[in-house]
This record gives C-alpha cells, structure tokens and sequence, in this order.
C-alpha cells in the first residue's frame, strides 16, 4: 500500500499537478444573507447568525402596521441568499384566510375544489411531515395540482 501511495505521489508530481491541502475553515461560515423586500421599515439584505428564523429577520427590519402576516411561517428556518417578500394587507374587504396548519377537515372543505377525501390528506399530510412551511407545500398533498392551488391561494394561510 505505501508503493502505491509513493507511486501516485510521484506521478502527480510528474504531471505537475500541485499537491496542497485543502482548507475547509473557509467553508465553515457562521452568517448568511438574506434580502427583506415588502411591508417593512427597512427593506435590504441582512447577514444573520446561521440557523436564524423568519421572525429574526422581521425583528430587524421592521415590520409595517400594513403588512399581511398571515402568509408568513415565523419559526421558518432561513438558508443562505433567501428572498422573505411581506406583502400588505389588501382592504378590509378580505375574507378571513383558512390556515392550512390548524385547520379541521370541514374548514379545509370550504375550499374551492376540496373535498372531504383531499381534506383528510392535507391533515394526514400535516400529521407525518410536520407543519406547512410555504403555502406551495401543499401541492405536496395528493390531490391538489397547480390548478387547484391556484383557485384557492387567496383563501389560506399558514
């Protein structure tokens, strides 16, 4: 085994190829930047301690008396370079939204296009993998398509 090294070692050195170790302390980065844009005082990109929540950035930028929380996950874990865009509540026309994490199957069903059996799959959904974190999660649910969330976006909430 140590021929077979010694011999790797020195055709690498005859190929020119250069031999230097890598330093992984580079990689090893404790902050990530996230950009904020929407109902907040201070619109920007942050850098945050890793593992930081959606409610730690919110806390620095400011959030608008107008902005819509509803769709937002606060204990939401952020990643590197993510975009949390807040929107502003629309006029007090809005009907009140269903929450897709607390809601029963007969509140799911008043749902445009859900009905009792699809129902039954959001909550058993929720059940085996945990809360919604985006509201896109639910086309993880069988049953539900891009057409069917799309008809019902307006009306839920996390």
């Amino acid at each position: 085994m140590k021929r077979f090294l010694a011999v790797l070692i020195l055709l690498a050195l005859a190929a020119g190829i250069r031999l230097t170790p890598v330093s992984f302390s580079s990689l090893n980065r404790d902050t990530i930047h996230v950009t904020v844009r929407g109902a907040v005082s201070r619109e920007g990109e942050y850098e945050i301690p890793l593992y930081s929540s959606v409610q730690d950035v919110l806390d620095l930028s400011g959030v608008c008396d107008s902005a819509d929380l509803s769709v937002i996950n606060p204990a939401s874990v952020l990643k590197d370079h993510d975009l949390i865009i807040i929107p502003e509540q629309s006029g007090p026309e809005e009907t009140e939204r269903i929450s897709i994490n607390t809601a029963d199957a007969e509140e799911l069903c008043t749902l445009k296009g859900i009905g009792p059996a699809t129902a039954e799959r959001i909550i058993q959904w929720r059940e085996e993998n945990g809360l919604f974190q985006t509201l896109e999660d639910l086309m993880r649910v069988k049953g539900i398509g891009q057409n069917t969330f799309e008809k019902i976006r307006d009306f839920i909430s996390l």
